[in-house]
């Protein structure tokens, strides 16, 4: 195969001996993604970066790759560097609802509390049904003290995923917030039951 038929999103190493062209080895985007996915499983999160930064350096378009960068970034509260990697993919599709929803945690975090809360809605928009825009969407309304609202995030997030430990959580303590004592209760007993650290903890001080 020769450099001029190569595929998007395949590249290849080159030396020039005199007048031959040797070709050192072939790189496959999605193979890289890949691996990297396997390694940020593995919880190796700086050796997945830099998979998905050889990537971004060889397709800086492969949306997919500076969005995994991003979401890899975030694991270790590398905000900066996240929150400029949602930017660029979204510049590149402005219409990817988990892109926008997790670019609104990023936020949140780094107390963007109202443009956190302004992605969520967009990304609602893409997709109504998307339980994590709801799940930090109520992070959202909780740190801006909306509690009902919040309680009404987390439940959406609940009924379109029932798997989200931390939205039972959440939910008990901004009923808590709320003055729902026993609300709160059987929400932390449900994240208890799932498995939530916390929850045992809050269950013995505030649900005798």
């Amino acid at each position: 195969m020769s450099l001029a038929t190569t595929t998007v999103g395949q590249h290849f190493d080159t030396v020039r001996l005199e007048k031959n062209t040797i070709i050192l080895g072939a790189f496959n985007d999605e193979k890289i993604i890949a691996e990297g996915n396997r390694l940020l499983d593995s919880g190796m999160v700086q050796e997945a970066i830099e998979k998905y930064t050889t990537v971004v350096e060889l397709s800086p378009m492969n949306v997919e790759a500076i969005s995994r960068r991003a979401f890899a970034y975030l694991q270790i509260d590398n905000y900066s560097n996240s929150l400029n990697d949602y930017d660029i993919a979204l510049e590149i599709d402005s219409t990817d609802y988990a892109n926008l929803s997790n670019r609104a945690l990023v936020k949140w975090y780094l107390k963007q509390y109202d443009d956190a809360l302004v992605d969520c809605n967009k990304s609602l928009k893409y997709n109504p049904n998307y339980a994590y825009a709801y799940f930090h969407k109520g992070h959202c309304e909780y740190t801006l003290g909306n509690y009902r609202e919040a309680i009404n995030c987390y439940s959406k997030a609940i009924e379109l995923d029932s798997t989200i430990t931390r939205a039972f959580y959440n939910r008990g303590v901004a009923k808590f917030e709320a003055d729902d004592i026993s609300g709160a209760c059987a929400d932390w007993k449900i994240a208890r039951e799932l498995g939530h650290k916390m929850a045992d903890s809050v269950l013995k001080k505030y649900c005798k």
